[in-house]
Order: C-alpha cells, then structure tokens, then sequence
C-alpha cells in the first residue's frame, strides 16, 4: 500500500475547519480563525516544493495538472455566483453581475469589488490569486533555473513583494502582493528541505510545538494583535506543518482518523464551499429553531459538522470528477507522458484534493 503524509492531510482539515470558524463567528467582530488560509499557504510551499523535485517534471506538465486541480471547481461556483447575482441579486452586499469583473476572478486578477475590498466574485478565491501568482513563479524557476528553483522562486516573490511596495502604488495589484503573507510560500519550501533531509523532532515536542503554535495564533487573532503577520501567523504556520511531518509515525487508523484524513482530502472543495453553508445556516437555523444562536458553541459546531458535509459531498461527486477530466483533456491536448512522475497534494488551497505522499514514493501526479 503506498506510504501517504496523511498527517499534512489532517492538518488540511484542521486548517479547513479552523477558516469554517472565523466566518461563522465574522459578524460578531470576533476574528478567530482567519489563520487557517496561513497554514494552507505554508502547506501548499511545502507541497510544490515536493512536487518540483519530481525528475521529469517540467513548467508545462506543472501548470497543466495545476490548473486541471485548480480552475474547474472554481469556475463552476463562479459561474454559479455570477448567475445568482442576475437572479437574485438583492440577496448580494457588494457583488454585482459585472462582466469585468468576472473575467478578472476566472483569471485570477485582484480587482477592488463595490465596496472596496480585494476579492474576486466568489470571495474565498482571494488566496487563489496569491496559489495562481505562486504557480507562474514556481514555473518560471523550473525553466530559468532548475537546479536551484527554490531559491529563485524565493528570490522571484522577494522580487515582486519589493517592486510592488518600492512603487508606492495603492492599486488593487500592488496592493494584494505586497503583503507579507507571499513569503508564507518559501516558509514551505524550507519546511520541505528539512524534511528532505531527514530532519525531525521529538513526537512529545511535536505535538507540543503544533498545539501551542495553534493556540498562539488563534489567541493573536482574537485579540487582533498581528500588526507582523508574518511574525506572529507565518512563523507558527510553519512550525505547526514542520511538527506536523515528525508525527507521521503517529497517525491512526482510527474512524475519527479517517474521518479527519476525509476532511483534508476535501479541504478544497469545503473552503470554496463553505461561506454558502455558513450563510444558510445563519439565516435558516434560527426560524426553525427558535431562539438557536448560530454563534453559540453548538451553533458554531453545528455549522462546521454541515459545512463539512455538504464540501465533502462537493468533493466526491463534483470535484473529483471535474478534476480527473479536466486533467485528461489538459494531457491530451498538450499530449504529455504521463508516466514516471511523482505526485504531492495540497487543497489550496490549500487546499487540494488527494493524500500527500511521503518521501520517496513514486506515483503520478494526478491529484494536486
């Protein structure tokens, strides 16, 4: 049976739900959870970085499986939300049925909605923008310079986070990538070569550094003290994935295990998914429950158990499916091999789809 990361997988659940949380707990202005999309960009450095380590892989057979994991679930909700604000769109604050702005979310252009925030249509899809940016530069280094690609696609997002921030612009571009958060991605690669060479930690000091970590982050952000996101949520981020790796051995196969390793596997289609729950939930619950307070403990639990669900079911009959033709059309079309390459998954994603192979395993990569 092939060896999995099934413990990166779990962490992509905990990531998932941990985002379920803060928006379920946004309009009380607590913000606990906005942390979660750190983990997933850190996870996702580690994961490409794995996946470019792959001998035969090249820019183009990358970015094909890439968008082929990526793009179809994505433009489908789009899609699905463009439509909803023609038909409905009283039920929307600060989307409207723009078609500029709707080429600008299916191809991954930060743009300043209504009401002046950067998200695309379907909002989640702002940390899109950021995987997509990271994907052309992951790409890029493996053409320019292959054998040191990871430091090249560190010195590249260096490069765009300085020339953004020397410009001075306040546009929706330059505003977006200068953000701390871009250097959450090389915090994954780095994860990745210590776990490349063998490096690994206590599994009593592991637990330790994830838990606490975790603990750190959502006890900043409840108190919206990260004035150095970077510092104070990519730091811990790290530390939590790198930990993580050193209790692989630990792993179960336990229900609650699996069912956990489920969730990770479906962390993408949750997180694309679970803003609708959550807003159905909030205005649903209450008039068939009276008095349910969808921000109580139960109701946040409750939330989080249907977001799940209905982002697994996304998952098994919608994603996986668009995912494995997709990337065979991509394939035949561009007419690759698809043979002796390995594979590594992150859900964002994070955020993909499939269990993270561990060191060493060769299979294909079909599933990030």
């Amino acid at each position: 049976m092939t060896n999995k990361l099934h413990s990166l997988t779990v962490l992509r659940a905990i990531a998932a739900t941990t985002v379920i949380f803060f928006h379920t707990l946004a309009p009380t202005g607590h913000t606990f959870g906005g942390f979660g999309v750190d983990i997933f960009f850190v996870l996702s450095g580690f994961v490409i970085a794995l996946v470019l380590d792959s001998p035969g892989m090249t820019a183009r057979h990358f970015l094909a499986d890439r968008i082929a994991r990526i793009v179809p679930l994505y433009w489908l909700l789009t899609f699905s939300v463009f439509a909803a604000t023609l038909i409905a769109p009283s039920l929307f604050n600060s989307t409207t049925a723009n078609l500029g702005n709707l080429l600008k979310s299916l191809l991954f252009i930060p743009y300043r909605k209504e009401s002046g925030e950067i998200f695309p249509m379907l909002f989640v899809g702002w940390t899109l923008n950021y995987e997509m940016m990271f994907y052309m530069v992951a790409a890029v280094s493996l053409i320019l310079m292959r054998r040191h690609r990871l430091l090249f696609a560190s010195a590249l997002i260096l490069a765009i986070f300085c020339v953004v921030r020397a410009s001075g612009s306040h546009g929706a571009i330059a505003t977006f990538y200068s953000h701390e958060r871009v250097f959450e991605f090389p915090l994954g690669f780095t994860a990745w070569w210590l776990w490349k060479r063998g490096i690994r930690i206590n599994p009593v000091l592991a637990a330790c550094t994830v838990a606490g970590c975790y603990v750190w982050m959502a006890f900043v952000d409840w108190h919206q003290m990260a004035d150095a996101p970077l510092l104070y949520f990519g730091i811990p981020a790290f530390l939590m994935v790198f930990g993580s790796l050193s209790l692989e051995s630990m792993i179960g196969s336990d229900p609650l295990t699996r069912g956990a390793i489920f969730v990770g596997n479906a962390s993408y289609a949750v997180y694309l998914s679970h803003p609708y729950c959550v807003e159905a939930a909030r205005k649903l619950l209450p008039k068939a429950i009276h008095g349910f307070d969808v921000t109580s403990p139960i109701g946040v639990a409750t939330i989080i158990v249907v977001a799940t669900a209905v982002g697994g079911m996304l998952y098994w009959f919608v994603d996986k499916p668009l995912h494995t033709g997709a990337r065979r059309l991509l394939h035949r079309l561009m007419k690759m091999p698809r043979h002796g390459t390995r594979h590594a998954v992150i859900n964002q994603p994070v955020m993909a789809a499939h269990d993270v192979p561990a060191r060493n395993v060769s299979v294909k990569q079909d599933a990030i």
